[in-house]
């Protein structure tokens, strides 16, 4: 009983895994700078030996460095699970950041670069850039509107003796707002839209709501993660949706 518990809890894992998503989220740390320095570190892991062979390790960090009207953000993360000695999860992702600001507008570049082993993802590498337009501000809530353009270089692994290379231009367009509901909670929410430039039907939607609610020391959150992607590459699901909740703590 005690196996095929944990055996539809992996499963279930890897179909809410936050690695399956192939689009870094970086505006949680951007709503936190409001002066020169954010940092935010999550680590945590499980490990059972004996009869049940399970091992769990999960570690995120951000840190978001402000220098006059320019602002520069740092993600890493990384994830590894194995069952039985069935290695299920051991991803890691990173970018690396850069805006601009004009007022309340910015340019930004950015560098990323990630595995995901449930999308047989051997390596994702992007370079990109883009510009974001303040389209509404009212105190502490904003909307936000931003049309880019990036290069991405990936290589899938279709069976154990073929892989699957490509290389395409994409079209970005991302909208991002944060909307206070009461004093004590706050909505923070986050859509990518990314469109190959030669097969418009070729398109990946990423949408990340997550809700704050401030009622102790470290804030609550619940979190929310859904990735569309039209045209797999490979033989994997199009879309992914994690749900997940647990405690902020910034420094």
């Amino acid at each position: 009983m005690k196996k095929l518990v944990l055996s539809i809890f992996s499963i279930l894992f890897l179909i809410l895994n936050s690695f399956t998503q192939t689009i870094i989220n970086t505006e949680s740390l951007l709503r936190e700078i409001d002066s020169t320095f954010a940092f935010k570190l999550n680590i945590d892991g499980n490990v059972n030996f004996g009869n049940i062979e399970f091992t769990q390790l999960n570690n995120s960090l951000s840190i978001g460095k402000k220098i006059n009207n320019s602002l520069l953000r740092l993600s890493f993360g990384y994830e590894y699970i194995s069952e039985e000695k069935d290695v299920l999860a051991d991803d890691w992702v990173g970018q690396i950041r850069f805006n601009k600001f004009y007022n309340k507008n910015s340019a930004f570049l950015f560098i990323q670069g990630q595995n995901v082993k449930s999308l047989k993802l051997l390596h994702r590498y992007l370079v990109g850039a883009g510009y974001r337009f303040r389209i509404k501000e009212k105190m502490t809530n904003y909307f936000d509107f931003s049309f880019g353009f990036f290069y991405e270089d990936e290589l899938y692994e279709e069976n154990n003796l073929s892989q699957i290379e490509k290389y395409n231009y994409r079209y970005s367009l991302s909208s991002f707002s944060n909307f206070s509901i009461t004093e004590k909670i706050l909505l923070n929410t986050s859509i990518y839209y990314q469109i190959n430039t030669k097969d418009l039907g070729d398109a990946r939607l990423f949408i990340e709501p997550r809700l704050y609610l401030n009622y102790t020391s470290f804030p609550i959150y619940l979190n929310l993660k859904h990735r569309y992607h039209s045209k797999p590459y490979v033989e994997i699901l199009k879309s992914d949706t994690e749900l997940t909740f647990g405690v902020e703590i910034d420094l």
